[in-house]
């Protein structure tokens, strides 16, 4: 039996709304919050965030990993979905549903990098002036540049669908 397209879409914005609520709930507590640590470039600020969360949020942060590299899976599959069977484009509109679905992906691929270099610098030495924490800042940009603009222009074509612009 196959699935309609909406009932892909509604079944993955469902699980990308649970995924992404679990996530918010498991680290919500920590201050500074994940954004800043993320888009840290500075090594001494990056430990310094570390050491204000203590043992316990450190151990939260570590332990949010697994969640969060199904969470990559979760939204790429949605963006895609979005892009692709959620009827924000015409169909002379191809190439621009192609490259709104390929955007989460893509954000994807940088989350992988910047988790990777998270957990390589949590298993390392604390206090440690390592090129990672740079590296991994620049892959959490550019994911949060494409989820930005992902969002913006979903926004737009669907307050479009909906008759709220004139574009």
């Amino acid at each position: 039996m196959e699935l309609s397209s909406r009932t892909k879409v509604i079944l993955a914005t469902l699980a990308f709304c649970l995924s992404q609520a679990y996530l918010i709930g498991s680290l919500h507590s920590l201050r500074p919050n994940i954004v800043e640590l993320q888009l840290t470039f500075a090594p001494d600020r990056y430990w310094e965030i570390l050491k204000l969360w203590g043992e316990a949020g450190r151990a939260a942060y570590h332990d949010h990993f697994s969640a969060d590299f199904m969470h990559i899976g979760i939204f790429s599959l949605f963006g895609y979905l979005l892009a692709h069977h959620a009827g924000l484009f015409d169909p002379d509109e191809r190439k621009k549903a192609w490259q709104l679905g390929v955007m989460l992906p893509v954000a994807g691929m940088f989350d992988l990098g910047e988790n990777l270099l998270q957990l390589l610098l949590l298993s390392g030495p604390t206090g440690a002036d390592s090129a990672a924490i740079p590296l991994s800042a620049a892959c959490s940009t550019a994911k949060w540049a494409l989820v930005v603009a992902f969002s913006w222009i979903s926004a737009q074509r669907v307050l479009k669908r909906l008759g709220f612009s004139s574009r």
